[in-house]
């Protein structure tokens, strides 16, 4: 356990934890250590990568490696002291890490926690039917590597998928497409080698053709996305103006891009349609109860009053969004980490030196940096799923990227104004806090950054693919 108690006084030098190491938690660290201070960055995993390793879906991989690679400039400088493998809440007590006597701790530890299914009892099938996102992200992302110890799924014909956002049509695209490949394996034999990056970018049928078969040939009846309200309120084109004009021609645009998602990859389609409760027999999950919605004038939803209907299934998919994990000793409102002061500052309740930045603080999206990021995703990113472009969509998000370092930066300064009211030093001293992350950093086997990252890298799906194509060419 790390000591307790140092007096800000006796420091030579500001300290600061920043605890996540991803986007906003790299770019925050490295504009400190640029102006002089110690940083002791904490990751609740071997790598700080966070959802670029395990939430966006491995066909972004020139993305994922492009962003990687600036977090690695960031992270690799004297100044900055990365300790993998230690989740505060869990292996470390949050408050033991405030008393530590760091200047400022940071929290940039993003949103990992899947918002629950609303139907009462169905946590009991967890893993057994039914499956948070989450969850399936990070299995599909990894369960090619030879070494892979995590959660297995095996994703059954008929699935349901319950969502409506951007995520839920990446969903969409993972079942239909590990659909088709078993399929496509039961029918010519577990030697052929299935492509899904070349999948994604053709669609099914254009996949298929290579094959001489058709998505009809291969017996599949196809995954179903369930959605409270119509296509065209899907959040997947925000309107460009306050107008009315604004609005529809969103509208149409959602539209659009959902019937294009269910061409390309077959997947049905149930609107105004919320799940209540769930079906089983004999101990397992066998379906849900869904209740059929009107929208309202004035955008609420209402149940229709005797109108429920059964969906048969023996696995659900929860696509319904992130939320921060609560850790203990912070305070919370609702599912987002309690602030005060105006939005640049998200100072932590009840703290006089604790900050949070990213999607740390966005909760339900009522932080105005979080909205303002949201609002950048819908408009910018969604034509380009329209025009079935993937770099072009790596782009967009790229620059997504580049607009939370924007906001980072923004608040790091802020953060600056608040604690920092003095030059600090140059010259590097070894104190109570640096010696002890070294400690922490030895209680892993941690030498430099550098090689550790090397070292803990998973082997890339792009890499055993190519090795299968040749093999099979010789």
């Amino acid at each position: 356990m790390w000591k307790k108690g140092l007096d800000h006084s006796q420091k030579k030098s500001h300290y600061v934890a920043v605890v996540g190491g991803s986007v906003s938690g790299s770019e925050a660290a490295a504009m400190l250590a640029d102006k002089g201070v110690r940083v002791v960055v904490i990751d609740q995993n071997a790598l700080p990568y966070g959802k670029l390793e395990d939430g966006l879906p491995k066909w972004h991989h020139n993305l994922r490696d492009k962003q990687e690679q600036e977090i690695d400039k960031k992270l690799d400088q004297p100044r900055i002291r990365f300790i993998p493998n230690l989740k505060i809440g869990k292996d470390f007590n949050f408050k033991d890490l405030v008393d530590l006597g760091f200047t400022a701790v940071i929290l940039a530890n993003g949103a990992w926690k899947d918002r629950p299914l609303p139907v009462q009892g169905i946590e009991r099938f967890r893993d057994k039917g039914l499956i948070y996102q989450n969850d399936l992200l990070k299995w599909y992302n990894h369960y090619h590597e030879p070494d892979y110890k995590g959660k297995q799924y095996d994703i059954k014909d008929g699935v349901v998928v319950i969502g409506g956002g951007l995520a839920s049509l990446d969903v969409m695209k993972i079942v239909m497409m590990e659909l088709v490949e078993k399929a496509l394996k039961a029918k010519l034999g577990n030697d052929i080698v299935v492509d899904q990056f070349e999948m994604e970018k053709k669609g099914l049928d254009k996949y298929l053709e290579q094959f001489g078969l058709k998505f009809e040939d291969l017996g599949i009846k196809g995954a179903t996305l369930v959605y409270r309200r119509q296509a065209k309120h899907m959040p997947l084109k925000q309107p460009q103006g306050g107008t009315q004009e604004a609005k529809e021609k969103a509208q149409i645009v959602s539209q659009r891009i959902l019937d294009n998602y269910k061409k390309k990859f077959h997947f049905h389609f149930i609107p105004e349609a919320t799940p209540v409760d769930y079906i089983e027999e004999d101990g397992k999950l066998k379906g849900l109860i869904l209740q059929k919605l009107r929208t309202l004038d004035n955008g609420k939803l209402e149940p229709i009053e005797g109108e429920t209907f059964p969906i048969y299934t023996e696995q659900v998919i929860s696509s319904i969004g992130s939320i921060p994990e609560p850790i203990n000793g912070i305070p919370y409102d609702g599912d987002r980490i309690k602030t005060e002061g105006d939005d640049t500052i998200s100072r932590v309740s009840g703290y006089d030196n604790v900050f949070a930045i990213g999607n740390a603080v966005t909760g339900k999206g009522n932080i105005k940096t979080a909205k303002e990021h949201g609002s950048m995703v819908t408009q910018k990113l969604l034509d380009n799923y329209l025009q079935k472009n993937t770099q072009a969509f790596d782009m967009e998000l790229e620059a997504y990227n580049e607009e939370v370092r924007k906001k980072t930066d923004e608040k790091i300064a802020e953060i600056f104004k608040q604690l920092f009211d003095k030059e600090v030093p140059d010259d590097v001293t070894v104190d109570h806090i640096w010696e002890v992350s070294k400690a922490y950093q030895d209680r892993v086997g941690y030498k430099d950054y550098k090689s550790w990252v090397e070292s803990h890298k998973p082997v890339r799906y792009e890499y055993i693919i190519a090795k299968k194509k040749a093999e099979k060419d010789k």
